[in-house]
């Protein structure tokens, strides 16, 4: 990845709006199949039939008040870095956030909350080539001026600052946040897991989680380098993947 690539990620790309989708990432997906879509080439629609998140699990949005972007990167990146991506894009979106003074956590693996409830979330997709990612969409879903969210733990922008916010406007701050945090990623990213840890929603809690075969209470301590999520259990220190247990909501 050059410098002068990663510096104007988003600038003089192509980017796409369409009324509706799929979904963003699988639209996407189509134009990189057929080799027509290059690094930061973005797509944002008002409304997805098939949104998805984590797990295939539904992304519900109100038809045109909320982001729905994606984007495509190559990053120089070998497999079992693929995590060092989930920590940069849930950065980027704390320090979108931030800047318009609300203060946001991430829950592992790819939820951004504020004041404990979803605000964003993310699905990152990513090809490989051997031991190197070739090319990753990023999906990204930000709850802005939707105020209804019936029977989700959910919140919004508009929720939380009682007033509309442009679509475009935040569209920006988020692109800028977004190319600070992927130029030179591979540098500092000792600094950067850090950060991400810092801000890691429930951190030292004791919650409830959902394995394969049973629910549990544990405290989170930590998550690795690889992105897997560390708890202790009963005073032992035991580590899982992403997809091998979930964070239930009390």
């Amino acid at each position: 990845m050059s410098k002068y690539i990663a510096n104007k990620l988003f600038n003089d790309k192509i980017s796409i709006y369409v009324t509706e989708c799929l979904s963003t990432n699988d639209f996407l997906t189509n134009l990189l199949k057929r080799n027509k879509i290059r690094e930061g080439d973005s797509v944002i629609t008002d409304y997805q039939h098939k949104g998805r998140g984590q797990r295939n699990n539904n992304w519900s949005s109100e038809r045109g008040s909320n982001i729905l972007f994606s984007f495509l990167l190559s990053p120089d990146l070998i497999v079992n870095n693929q995590f060092y991506l989930h920590v940069i894009i849930s950065n980027a979106i704390i320090k979108s956030l931030k800047k318009i003074n609300l203060k946001g956590k991430i829950k592992w693996p790819n939820d951004i909350y504020v004041n404990n409830k979803k605000i964003a979330g993310i699905l990152i997709e990513s090809f490989i080539s051997g031991k190197k990612v070739q090319s990753s969409i990023v999906g990204i879903g930000i709850n802005l001026n939707q105020k209804i969210f019936k029977g989700l733990n959910a919140t919004s922008v508009f929720i939380e600052k009682k007033k509309v916010t442009k679509k475009n406007a935040f569209i920006k701050i988020l692109k800028e946040s977004l190319e600070t945090e992927y130029f030179n990623f591979n540098m500092n990213m000792d600094i950067r897991i850090k950060k991400y840890k810092k801000l890691l929603y429930a951190l030292n809690e004791i919650k409830k989680f959902k394995s394969s075969s049973e629910i549990f209470y544990a405290k989170i301590i930590d998550v690795s380098h690889n992105g897997d999520i560390i708890l202790n259990i009963n005073d032992k220190q035991k580590s899982f993947s992403h997809g091998s247990i979930s964070l239930l909501e009390d």
